[in-house]
């Protein structure tokens, strides 16, 4: 169509012979739609054109470069513009421009959504406990205008219970083009490595992007307020007041405050050859979110050594309101548990590209700060003087207070008090002219500190990487728990491609210490080597995958602790590992098709010392696997799949003793079309045998259909049971499945 219009343009231009530029499209003054927009201009009949110096301005832009020009046209076809007033001007030679205006508007929306309804509903007994599950879930995406996209995540589920945090998810999302992305309720935000890289939220998770700028901001609940069970909400002493009368003190416990935070990335830069991003991330816990007084929380009464409360009965179950005047409150810095925290993170991160994205620079660093139980709140200066010793001379220790800013200031960007983390973020040693500590020691060894530093290569089909990471012992981030702290490590893995991508070699090394502080005595240290071989021959010809890794893992410590003359406690700690793992996968036509898998893999675990106690847990261990499955399919639409493991390992089960533990397991199953392929029905058997430390067996039954009810919606059924006996008794285990999809 778009040839079409340009064609039609062209001979128009022939039939109307001008001396003049002619405007063909859009017309001025004309309002036009936004989408597949043609600038046409005609220079037919006109004298010296030169396409060279043909300039073609859009809004002011120039646009020369999209668009065709010869002696006698000039066209440019853009897919979309924004609507509003536009402005064009061409420039042929050195005379002035040819100026025209027109309006772009929305197109009728062009709406386009799919989406899948699923509900599941589980029973599992397993010996005498029994878990029941339902869940919906529903996806739904779909656009709008070609320049907006949506779409849904949505799961309700039967496990959503007031003592957990939620289990529910909520979740939606709008996209702009490549211009805005905006999340609303459940999302996992990816900021940096080092502040928020996945942790679920639940609130505004915002992306917006504009050429080199960039800007991504979170804010949002990380936890949500737990009260507590009401049995367990309070733990209670006796105390008694200035008049000599019994009380419960009352303690609030099992609870979780409500967390919130708000985190921010602002990056200059495509990303796809430089991008430099600053990052925070502010995070506290909510204090007045969990409530003091539950009237209908219960304890149960008991006198202990310090006597009774009159007018209560032993062994009695009470409700908090029923106690009145005999039970005193304790404040919230008085209570049970983890303490309301305060978290600020603050770091940068670079990524430079070169080379055609071959060569990737990455950097990132950050430091936090955390305060563990903000109760009471912030130290104020004069607090602040008097907090090492009793003296009013504007000091804390030999640091001069007098030109030092008030912590109570900076409340709302964090609570300072002696509850912070670190309280002094570096080391004093480094500075003064008695200084012990090289500064530039200090700074790479701060506790609160965590940066890492990567370089990619992709050259000729080698794939090398090397890594240098560390996070300090206190650093912190609330919004990123799965952090692992006081770790340093440092990686290089050099993947390569041969034989045209037949055969791939994986080399690695990797060491990790806590060599972090500088006040560091045993240094706990692992090292791991590992080498992979991928080889994939060809069509007809089996696949092979083998790996073998090599780790090393030394405490520091390498001699017993004497306790007396004769006794003494040893807790050394230097082994080696090795774990080799060989996979090899085929398929194959012998009557029918077949599929064969083979794996096979060994641990061993050796303790290097030999001059270990007879009381000494041997931390040895050994284990042996052995997996073959093979599925075939038959010339009628029956499939059968078996699969085959055995399983033998030697550990320690105490001081001086060593046990065998062999496990078998059996698996076969079928599955064969019914009605057309509508029904889809399976069946299957399994059994399992262990010997050694523990004898037990079991077989089991299980069984199930697949029905597409019509093309977007189906159901299936999963049923299974289990007799096993352990210790010579029987016990049964049932587990029932039912799924429904609808697809629209």
């Amino acid at each position: 169509m778009k040839k079409y219009i340009i064609c039609l343009a062209l001979f128009s231009s022939i039939l109307l012979s001008q001396s003049d530029v002619l405007i063909m499209s859009p017309e001025p003054n004309s309002e036009i739609s936004g989408h597949d927009v043609l600038i046409a201009i005609s220079t037919f009949g006109m004298k010296g054109i030169n396409p060279n110096n043909i300039q073609l301005l859009l809004d002011g832009e120039d646009i020369s470069d999209l668009a065709y020009m010869d002696e006698d046209m000039v066209t440019c076809l853009l897919d979309q513009l924004d609507p509003g007033l536009h402005q064009i001007q061409i420039f042929i030679g050195g005379g002035g421009p040819k100026t025209w205006s027109f309006t772009t508007t929305l197109r009728e929306p062009t709406l386009k959504y799919s989406g899948r309804i699923r509900s599941s509903s589980s029973m599992d007994q397993i010996d005498d406990q029994t878990l029941n599950i339902s869940q919906v879930m529903v996806n739904f995406k779909g656009s709008a205008y070609e320049w907006m996209k949506f779409k849904t995540n949505v799961k309700i589920t039967t496990q959503e219970q007031a003592l957990y945090q939620p289990r529910n998810v909520l979740g939606f999302e709008v996209t702009l083009k490549d211009y805005a992305t905006i999340n609303v309720g459940d999302s996992n935000p990816r900021l940096s490595h080092f502040t928020m890289n996945g942790k679920r939220i639940r609130g505004l998770n915002a992306n917006f992007k504009w050429r080199w700028f960039n800007l991504h901001f979170v804010q949002g609940e990380i936890n949500r307020a737990i009260e507590g069970d009401l049995k367990k909400a309070y733990s209670y002493s006796i105390d008694t007041d200035d008049e000599g009368t019994k009380f419960l003190s009352l303690s609030r416990n099992g609870y979780t405050f409500e967390q919130n935070v708000m985190a921010g990335r602002l990056a200059l830069g495509r990303g796809e050859k430089f991008q430099w991003g600053l990052n925070f991330m502010k995070a506290r816990d909510d204090t007045n979110s969990v409530t003091q007084e539950l009237n209908n929380a219960e304890i149960v009464y008991s006198p202990d050594a310090t006597g009774s409360v009159s007018g209560l009965d032993s062994g009695v179950v009470y409700t908090i309101s029923e106690l009145g005047t005999k039970a005193h409150y304790l404040e919230g810095k008085n209570w049970a548990g983890d303490g309301p925290k305060d978290n600020l993170v603050i770091g940068t991160d670079l990524g430079i590209s070169l080379f055609n994205k071959r060569l990737r620079l990455d950097g990132e660093l950050a430091f936090s700060m955390t305060n563990n139980n903000i109760w009471g709140g912030p130290l104020t200066l004069a607090q602040l003087d008097t907090m090492i010793d009793d003296s009013v001379d504007n000091k804390l220790s030999s640091f001069d207070l007098s030109s030092f800013p008030d912590p109570a200031d900076y409340e709302k960007i964090l609570i300072i008090n002696p509850n912070l983390a670190p309280l002094v973020p570096i080391d004093i040693n480094a500075f003064g002219d008695s200084a012990t500590v090289d500064l530039m020691d200090a700074v790479l060894s701060m506790p609160s500190l965590a940066y890492r530093g990567r370089a990619v290569t992709n050259f000729y089909g080698n794939y090398f990487a090397v890594e240098y990471s560390q996070v300090g012992p206190q650093y912190n981030s609330l919004a990123n728990p799965y952090l692992v702290k006081n770790k340093r490590e440092f990686s290089v893995s050099d993947k390569l491609k041969l034989l045209q991508n037949r055969l791939m070699l994986t080399m690695g090394y990797k060491h990790q210490d806590d060599d972090i502080l500088t006040t560091v005595e045993n240094l706990k240290s692992q090292n791991t080597m590992s080498l992979g071989i991928n080889a994939l021959p060809g069509p007809g010809l089996p696949t092979l995958n083998f790996t073998y890794r090599s780790i090393d893992r030394d405490n520091g410590i390498d001699k017993r602790i004497p306790l007396t003359d004769s006794t003494s406690t040893d807790n050394r700690q230097n082994t080696h590992t090795n774990n080799i793992m060989v996979n090899i996968n085929h398929r194959f036509d012998l009557i029918w098709s077949h599929s064969l898998s083979g794996t096979f893999m060994d641990v061993a675990k050796k303790d290097k010392f030999s001059d270990r106690a007879d009381d000494f847990v041997d931390p040895a261990m050994s284990t042996q696997v052995i997996n073959i499955s093979l599925t075939t399919r038959y010339t009628i639409p029956l499939k059968t799949s078996f699969n085959f493991t055995a399983n033998s390992s030697e550990l320690s089960t105490g001081p001086g003793q060593r046990g065998t533990q062999d496990f078998l397991t059996t698996n076969f199953d079928t599955e064969y079309p019914f009605f057309k392929n509508r029904i889809l029905g399976k069946v299957g058997l399994n059994y399992a045998q262990g010997s050694g430390l523990v004898d037990m067996s079991w077989v089991g039954f299980k069984s199930g259909i697949k029905w597409k009810i019509f093309d977007q919606f189906s159901v299936k059924i999963h049923g299974e049971y289990r007799s096993k006996k352990t210790g010579g008794f029987k016990k049964n285990t049932v587990i029932a499945r039912a799924n429904l999809e609808y697809s629209f």
